[in-house]
């Protein structure tokens, strides 16, 4: 028996692909789980993005729609349970962890190093757990490493196929987030670099990739120009914030760190005996691709910030996907057998401490969007439209993100979402607001202000319900909600 392990065992670290597959599948598994267990409530990002996907649109006002699209559709797989939307979140992440190690494997043909690079990324709070629940940051994280995998392949052998998948995943990445442009920069810049590359240009292969990324982008920018290019004045709003005069500090840091934290981790497992360790040079090509797609991107966040506009930190997440191969490329030793196994173990370890840590936090800290149970909303919510409309079903929940997305996600009618602020929501469902009349609910009735004199409306009533929350092990706490009720023909909607 001894002996049949042993080899088991060996078989393991000796196929380091087969390892990181194991990794991969048991953080999708750990996590989801914790998240379905420990959780109650779907989170704002999340809601935000089902309501998105639900409308089957070709844009909203803050993205494009790729991940409403996804998020709703893997509601609806699911039977509408939050276990889905948790798996997606892995499963994005899965992808963007899996297609890091494939591009990798392009520049070497050691696994061990390719492994490494991909496996690394484990060691950011990005991946180990992420601090985000769903959203079309997961979509970025599963769609760039796709993106520059095809790219790379594309430039190396010039086949047509090769090319068009590139464009479609482009096509893609832009109807995940604008952002994308920003890569495509990056991967402009490496074509330029090469003579070699520089020759595609008298091929078919980009302008066939081109072709195809416009056509898949068409019906958006359509309906951009049909809705007044909304999803841009969104971007300038958020760059327009103002920041303190450190801002920019953080987002040089956040460009940084996950250089620096996999490279000392990487440094770390060499101990005690690195001097023994067998050199290598730098990997000029792996490193120059990997700086290149990581840090165009950064420093226009960098410049941004340095001019005054704010910048969300969450921005570099997808970013992250290739600094393991620059880590990679830089290392001193040549990655070894007995390297990647001390870094595997030592990354189950730090993943187990997480896990509990993260468990306990969720235990012990009563918070609103985790712990709050989705029928102690609906439920009053309901009751109170019952109450004032004769048992109508609701038609349309105006109000805070969250708590309509709560409505629309956990009501048996699932009734659409319309967020108190945003246009196009506004104009989608005006006319049947005025028609049917619509549930209000936010944190404070003042939050209604604008949209009650952008319908003409009369002064609504608010009724204050109290919803407990409680996480398993910690103190109960209230959150305040103000429901109104908004008739049939009182909402006369102005131009």
């Amino acid at each position: 028996m001894k002996g049949l392990l042993r080899r088991c065992f060996a078989d393991f670290w000796n196929v380091p692909s087969r390892a990181l597959l194991f990794f991969i599948g048991a953080s999708i598994v750990l996590w989801t789980v914790q998240c379905s267990l420990l959780q109650n409530i779907q989170s704002l990002d999340t809601l935000e993005a089902v309501t998105w996907g639900a409308q089957g649109a070709w844009g909203h006002f803050k993205h494009p729609p790729l991940s409403g699209w996804m998020g709703y559709g893997f509601s609806v797989l699911t039977g509408h349970s939050d276990w889905g939307l948790y798996l997606l979140a892995q499963l994005c992440l899965a992808v963007g962890v899996w297609f890091a190690y494939k591009l990798a494997r392009e520049f070497w043909q050691d696994q061990y190093s390719a492994a490494t690079a991909a496996l690394l990324l484990y060691v950011l709070h990005y991946y180990n757990p992420s601090w985000m629940k769903y959203s079309s940051f997961f979509v970025e994280i599963a769609l760039r490493p796709v993106m520059a995998y095809c790219f790379y392949l594309a430039l190396r052998n010039n086949r047509w196929h090769q090319w068009a998948l590139f464009g479609f995943f482009c096509g893609l990445g832009i109807l995940a987030k604008y952002s994308t442009v920003l890569l495509l920069a990056a991967f402009l810049l490496l074509f330029f670099l090469h003579k070699q590359s520089r020759m595609k240009i008298f091929s078919y292969g980009p302008y066939l990739a081109f072709a195809i990324f416009l056509l898949v982008i068409a019906p958006h920018i359509n309906w951009l120009i049909d809705h007044d290019f909304a999803c841009f004045k969104h971007v300038e709003n958020r760059m327009g914030d103002q920041h303190p005069w450190y801002t920019p500090l953080y987002v040089t840091a956040t460009a940084f760190y996950p250089f620096l934290a996999q490279l000392g981790v990487l440094l770390l497992v060499c101990f005690p005996r690195y001097r023994d360790r067998e050199r290598k040079p730098v990997d000029r090509n792996a490193l120059l691709w990997a700086l290149v797609l990581t840090l165009v991107p950064s420093c226009f966040f960098i410049l941004i910030s340095l001019f005054g506009s704010d910048i969300i930190l969450m921005w570099f997440s997808s970013l992250a996907c290739w600094t393991g191969i620059a880590v990679v490329a830089v290392f001193p030793f040549v990655i070894t057998r007995d390297i990647f196994r001390r870094l595997f173990l030592l990354l189950v370890i730090y993943t187990a401490f997480l896990f509990v840590g993260t468990s306990i936090d969720l235990l012990v800290s009563s918070r609103p969007r985790l712990h709050s149970r989705p029928e102690e909303i609906v439920k009053p919510a309901l009751a109170f439209w019952n109450e004032r409309s004769g048992g109508r079903p609701v038609p349309v929940v105006v109000g805070d993100r969250w708590l309509s997305g709560v409505i629309e996600n956990y009501s048996p009618g699932r009734p659409p979402a319309c967020e108190v602020d945003d246009e196009v929501f506004f104009d989608l469902y005006k006319d049947r607001i005025a028609r049917e009349g619509a549930l209000l609910i936010a944190t404070e009735p003042g939050d209604f202000a604008g949209f009650l004199k952008q319908i003409g409306s009369p002064h609504i009533e608010f009724t204050r319900v109290s919803i407990a929350y409680k996480a398993p092990w910690g103190k109960t706490r209230k959150l305040r909600v103000f429901l109104g009720y908004l008739a049939p023909g009182e909402a006369v909607p102005t131009e």
